[in-house]
């Protein structure tokens, strides 16, 4: 089965409810920061997911806890948090 597109179903709007897809979470990370790369982007939102996951951490805390710049920590801990508010934190 061939992998869908963005612009198919739901992709466009976002991964299904309760789950994590970090290419969809580095493309809203380059609306913010279009100067990174996609696969870095991809790095630093796993890296950020792998944080909030293991140790409940989110927004400033979740910045000061990634290992880059401050500036791309807190556009990384924003999309990582705000993914997080939309697909496992409501009932």
């Amino acid at each position: 089965m061939e992998p869908k597109s963005y612009t198919s179903g739901e992709r466009v709007f976002g991964p299904p409810r309760g789950t994590f897809d970090a290419d969809w979470a580095a493309t809203a990370l380059r609306s913010n920061r279009p100067e990174l790369d996609f696969a870095t982007s991809v790095r630093a939102v796993e890296q950020a997911w792998e944080l909030l996951r293991t140790r409940d951490l989110r927004g400033a805390e979740l910045a000061k806890a990634l290992d880059m710049e401050p500036d791309l920590a807190s556009a990384v801990a924003a999309v990582a948090t705000e993914i997080a508010e939309f697909y496992l934190d409501r009932p």
